[in-house]
């Protein structure tokens, strides 16, 4: 009788190889809900990291244009440096002019211009195309009503 007992108590303290699939595979299905629900907040992040990227290098060209008579620099590369008058740099890092979609391998400047033909002259244009809705155009133009 005693021996039963025991043998019941090992037989009873160890999970099956059928209860430890099952276990895996719940968490494996969890895990890949969670990677699809989370995926639209990571291009969300990115989509707002471009809109304070293109504030960022809006307010950079102002105050450039502030120092050079009211001239706003011919490419955003002018930025990094310094200007004719011993101003600058208006930037401190050169990955300030590439938008968050960017890789080593695929670098994606900012589209800029400086004559600002979408904000009617008053400051350079600046826009980037997110990849994954090229129809999404996130710029510092202003909005249409």
């Amino acid at each position: 009788m005693l021996l039963r007992q025991r043998l019941q108590r090992r037989q009873r303290s160890a999970f099956t190889l059928m209860e430890m699939l099952i276990v895996v595979a719940i968490i494996v299905a969890l895990a890949g809900v969670g990677v699809f629900a989370l995926m639209p907040m990571l291009t969300g992040g990115q989509k707002d990291a471009a809109y304070a990227q293109i504030k960022g290098l809006q307010a950079a060209c102002q105050a450039y244009a502030a120092k050079n008579g009211g001239n706003f620099p011919a490419k955003l590369e002018d930025l990094l440096q310094k200007d004719g008058n011993g101003n600058g740099p208006y930037l401190q890092n050169s990955d300030a002019i590439y938008d968050p979609w960017s890789t080593k391998n695929n670098p994606r400047p900012y589209t800029y211009d400086p004559t600002g033909q979408k904000n009617n002259g008053t400051v350079p244009d600046i826009s980037t195309i997110n990849p994954k809705d090229q129809t999404d155009i996130i710029s510092n133009w202003p909005k249409v009503r």
